[in-house]
């Protein structure tokens, strides 16, 4: 999770190259070691590019300037080229993310934050560009704010991981490999107990792959909070038609249909397994920002059968 409040101005050229270049060696570091990809809250900046590092000097600036070593630029275009952002869709779908406000005072001033709050609650790690000192440490204080499920609110003092360069990176590295190996282990008792914790919810064979390929991730706890939203809807479907619109109404589930055009092209993709039936097209989808679940609702039996958990399918306007 990148922390949005190190998108801070330096004061020269040079150490806008000197901040890109930690940077980059940081997040590259981390990407050998397990980190597929960094995210930033969109309502901080809409891309990477724009990030300001100096004054009328921004991102794109520093990958066209022939000051810049190449090599640093096509790291840096690797590790933004499937960057997704952190959306407000991702907040609210996670349950006590969207019960939570988190802030970090930094000099006597305290700001809201999303990019260390997001790296609490998931959890992760945050990177920030070394813009400021107070980000030269392994471990960044917020206080979280949460209103409980009784009405109740409290405050608590916590810690975000962090990261900013090489060294402090690695100091979460054992940390890091206990929590993929935990994650491996919770991804496959997810598979495992999936008619004890989703008992209104038929799955796919396919999905049991798909999900030990999500295990390192944190997508492990979105899986488990949109499935959780589906499993409470399957369990009250007993009448009628499945209707999208009904239930994005009355839910916090985000469900679309895929277009006839993409069906037509990339339809295959869509196809799964229904154990006893064979093969359907799976062309609903649940959307939690860069995650896509794909299901099949049978209006004769009101059963709902989950095909497909992962990254978003190609379609004619993503590919």
């Amino acid at each position: 999770m990148f922390n949005e409040l190190s998108l801070k101005k330096v004061e020269s050229k040079f150490a806008a190259h000197s901040l890109m270049k930690v940077f980059v060696n940081a997040a590259s570091h981390a990407s050998e070691n397990g980190f597929t990809e960094i995210r930033l809250f969109e309502g901080a900046i809409q891309t990477f590019y724009q990030i300001p590092l100096y004054e009328n000097y921004n991102i794109d600036n520093w990958l066209t300037d022939q000051d810049v070593d190449a090599d640093f630029k096509d790291k840096f275009k690797i590790i933004v080229g499937t960057f997704p952002l952190f959306k407000d869709d991702e907040i609210n779908a996670n349950e006590e993310f969207a019960r939570s406000e988190f802030s970090h005072n930094c000099e006597n001033t305290i700001k809201q934050v999303f990019g260390l709050g997001a790296a609490h609650i998931y959890p992760s790690l945050a990177i920030s560009l070394y813009s400021h000192p107070c980000w030269n440490n392994t471990a960044i204080p917020i206080s979280h704010y949460i209103v409980k499920h009784d009405g109740t609110d409290n405050i608590l003092e916590v810690e975000a991981k962090h990261f900013f360069n090489e060294v402090t990176f690695d100091a979460h590295l054992e940390w890091w490999e206990k929590l993929r190996v935990e994650n491996l282990k919770k991804s496959q008792e997810l598979w495992d107990k999936r008619t004890e914790f989703f008992p209104n919810l038929t799955f796919s064979p396919e999905v049991e792959n798909q999900l030990n390929r999500m295990g390192f991730s944190k997508f492990l706890y979105q899986i488990i909070d949109r499935l959780d939203a589906l499993n409470l809807f399957a369990k009250n479907w007993k009448t009628g038609n499945f209707d999208v619109n009904g239930v994005n109404e009355t839910t916090n589930l985000n469900i679309s249909s895929e277009s006839d055009s993409t069906l037509k092209r990339f339809g295959t993709l869509r196809k799964f397994t229904i154990l006893g039936r064979g093969k359907e097209t799976f062309h609903l989808h649940i959307k939690t920002g860069d995650l896509r679940f794909h299901f099949f609702a049978d209006n004769v039996t009101h059963a709902i059968h989950v095909g497909y958990i992962g990254k978003h399918l190609r379609t004619v306007s993503f590919k």
